[in-house]
């Protein structure tokens, strides 16, 4: 209690695009900073530096009711991220009702409408969440989501509590409405398996920072940070005989409140040389423009350069 206070950077010079239509997602250990991210970008935790722009206007400018009338969220817990009180149709018109769309009666057809879309039958808009399996609240919770017919969700670990039989459900479900409300995704997991089937493009977070940023073919082809090809190999095979996979990256993690100097990721980096404990490598573009890493494996040259750092 007598210590002095220290400041934690739980996100630190991350600088992304999200483009219209795409599935952006965020993956990282536990404690990287995607929850944090995903707030900010929600209008909910305000950066300490740095800007949040949509189409080119800061999120501050635009206030809360304009934000969230474009982006929505869905939560990784349906059981916490649901009123118990409240009916599910209660839940789904919410926005609506603080928003001030529509009469009753055009709100309660809206809900209807969405509750079908996302595959819940008309009798459950006056049931209770209590009444609903895991599966079938988060249905409620991405229906509330798109009742205000957002242009971007972001998605935090929407299938993480749920039973694996039904993960599989809801992801097929987003994809659809993906497609058919040409909406735009960003999609925070530590599930490799999960964001390689849904993912345009990934950005692979490390103690607050962006390590690497591809598309999804290209990163899970041919990985080119340390840390990204580490959390590939632990993925889990279903091949008899592998065992366990081992990553090389011991079983202590960094502490957030403490980073080390240079690059972050070092004292875990088996390719570690020289320049990695004193030097923070910057994002930079590969020679296409479209992917980019910070490691000094792949030193700076004419044809890639740092990312820029006001991004839509």
């Amino acid at each position: 209690m007598f210590r002095r206070r220290r400041t934690l950077h739980a996100v630190n010079g991350v600088s992304l695009d999200i483009r219209k239509g795409e599935v952006l997602a965020i993956v990282g250990e536990s404690g990287c900073g995607k929850s944090t991210l995903a707030r900010m970008l929600l209008g909910l935790l305000p950066p300490s530096a740095g800007a949040i722009t949509l189409e080119g206007r800061n999120i501050r400018d635009l206030g809360h009711k304009t934000v969230a009338r474009r982006v929505q969220p869905v939560f990784q817990d349906p059981y916490s991220s649901l009123n118990p009180r409240r009916t599910i149709a209660s839940i789904v018109a919410l926005p609506l009702e603080v928003h001030g769309v529509g009469t009753a009666e055009e709100r309660r057809r809206k809900v209807l409408d969405i509750l079908d879309r996302v595959g819940l039958p008309q009798r459950f808009a006056d049931r209770y969440p209590r009444e609903l399996s895991g599966g079938q609240r988060q249905r409620v919770a991405i229906a509330r989501a798109l009742v205000m017919n957002p242009e971007i969700v972001i998605c935090d670990e929407p299938t993480s509590a749920l039973d694996v039989s039904v993960q599989s459900q809801i992801l097929n479900l987003l994809m659809d409405l993906q497609k058919e409300l040409g909406l735009t995704y960003v999609f925070i997991s530590h599930n490799l398996a999960v964001v390689e089937h849904i993912a345009t493009r990934v950005a692979v977070m490390y103690l607050g920072r962006v390590v690497e940023l591809a598309d999804t073919d290209s990163l899970f082809r041919n990985p080119r940070h340390p840390y990204t090809q580490a959390l590939l190999a632990s993925v889990l095979t279903p091949e008899p005989g592998l065992g366990l996979p081992d990553t090389h990256l011991g079983v202590a993690f960094p502490d957030p409140l403490n980073p080390p100097p240079g690059c972050s990721f070092h004292p875990r980096c088996p390719r570690r040389f020289e320049p990695c404990d004193k030097v923070t490598p910057a994002l930079l573009r590969d020679a296409g423009g479209e992917n980019a890493v910070a490691c000094h494996l792949y030193p700076p040259s004419p044809a890639n350069a740092s990312l820029p750092k006001t991004k839509n």
